[in-house]
This record gives structure tokens, C-alpha cells and sequence, in this order.
């Protein structure tokens, strides 16, 4: 009997999960049948002491204020009619002087790239390939290299621009972003991105790619934010 007793806590404490799960389906019988009116309404209080004794540190750890910020964008989400890439997310929601001055500077980068192909030159090369043999060839592929350099770094302070406007829109809760989370190398289910994460990320556009201490979110997509209608004012009636 000493045994028993002394053992008896460690079960309850163990078994604690099941004793709830039963307690609640005894519950939910009772209130079926409609035998008893407040045996029910014990156990189910019986089963939520229970619950907040054994899972009390589980509890306390837990983030509440996270899942309402969840709650509240995956609903913000729903109203959501388009979703698109950061890339071009920029072109809509940022600057369009700078989103501009991007694309020109793309453009200006594939426009050198094709005549480095037709003249057989590899990008970004400081001096004359196989084929640029005469000092004329040389000049020109120098100069073609030196202006795809100067577009390429036009190109990526816009894109770093572009990237920190919709950062800051992302933080204040304008937009919306969802992805994939990767944890330990592996892609999961796409997710909501709650707001608050937005804070500690890094955002990189061309990649669509956030990261953070310990966070990590690749194939992103962004919408806007339905916008909550203004309340109608009654007119007055005609006198």
C-alpha cells in the first residue's frame, strides 16, 4: 500500500494527458445523454486544473502574443487578391524613381551580355578574350566590361533600396509576406510570415529569399493588405 501511494503521483503525472482526454470524453457523454447538468461542467473544470498544473511551465513559455499576431495575419491574409514575387512586389509598393533606375540598369547588363556573346567574350573579364586580337576589339571589349560593371553595381544598390523599403513596409504591417521556413536544410509547408519576424530579417529580393537568427524563409510571395473600408456617416434626413 506504501508502494501504491508513493507511486501514485508519478502515474497521475505521467498519465496526466489521458486522464484529461477521458475526463473530457466522460464529459461530453454525460452532456449527450443529458443525465446530469453539472457533472459535466466538474470535469471539464476538473480537466483544466489538471491540464494547468501539468503543462503550467509548457504555458508560461508559451508565446500568446505571437499566435494572436498569427491569427490576425493569416485573417489580413485571406483578402489578399494577388500574391507576388519581392522582385516585382518593388515595381508596385516601393519607389518607382528606384524600381526604374533597376530595370534600366538590368536592361543596360543584358544588352551588354548579348554583344559579349555574339563578340565571344565572358562577362566580367578585365582584358581581351581569344577573339578581341586587334587593339581596336581590345578597347571595345574593355569598355563593354567597364560599363556592365558600372550597371551591375547601379543594379544591386537599387535592388538593396528596394529591398529595405519593403522591409519597412513588411514591419509595419502594410504587406503581407508568406513562404517557406526551412529548418534544419529542409523546405516546409508555406506559412503566414508573422509581422514581428520582419524586424530581425534581412529581405533579398532578387532572391526572394528573408534570414534571421535562427530563421529562415525561401520562396517568398508578397500581397497587400485589404484595407478596412471607412464607416458610412448616416446623412442627415431632408428637413
Amino acid at each position: 500500500m506504501i508502494v501504491l501511494k508513493s507511486k501514485l503521483p508519478d502515474w497521475l503525472w505521467s498519465s496526466a494527458r489521458w486522464i484529461i482526454l477521458a475526463m473530457l470524453a466522460i464529459a461530453f457523454f454525460i452532456g449527450v445523454i443529458g443525465s446530469n447538468a453539472f457533472l459535466p461542467i466538474g470535469l471539464i473544470a476538473i480537466a483544466a486544473a489538471l491540464a494547468t498544473v501539468r503543462y503550467w511551465d509548457e504555458l508560461k513559455a508559451f508565446d500568446f502574443w505571437a499566435l494572436d499576431e498569427w491569427i490576425r495575419t493569416r485573417i489580413d491574409a485571406m483578402g489578399v487578391r494577388e500574391w507576388r514575387s519581392p522582385y516585382h512586389s518593388a515595381e508596385i509598393y516601393c519607389s518607382q524613381v528606384t524600381a526604374k533606375a533597376r530595370n534600366e540598369a538590368a536592361a543596360e547588363m543584358n544588352s551588354i551580355m548579348m554583344e559579349l556573346i555574339r563578340t565571344n567574350e565572358p562577362a566580367g573579364a578585365s582584358t581581351g578574350g581569344a577573339f578581341a586580337t586587334m587593339p581596336q576589339d581590345r578597347t571595345d571589349a574593355r569598355s563593354r566590361h567597364a560599363s556592365y560593371d558600372a550597371a551591375q553595381v547601379r543594379y544591386n544598390q537599387c535592388n538593396a533600396a528596394l529591398s529595405r523599403e519593403l522591409l519597412a513596409q513588411l514591419a509595419r504591417g502594410h504587406l503581407i509576406a508568406k513562404g517557406l521556413p526551412i529548418e534544419d536544410g529542409n523546405a516546409k509547408s508555406e506559412r503566414i510570415i508573422p509581422t514581428s519576424r520582419w524586424r530581425v530579417m534581412s529581405l533579398d529580393i532578387s532572391k526572394a529569399k528573408a534570414a534571421g537568427p535562427g530563421i529562415c524563409y525561401e520562396g517568398i510571395v508578397i500581397g497587400k493588405k485589404p484595407e478596412k473600408a471607412a464607416p458610412q456617416v448616416p446623412k442627415a434626413p431632408k428637413s
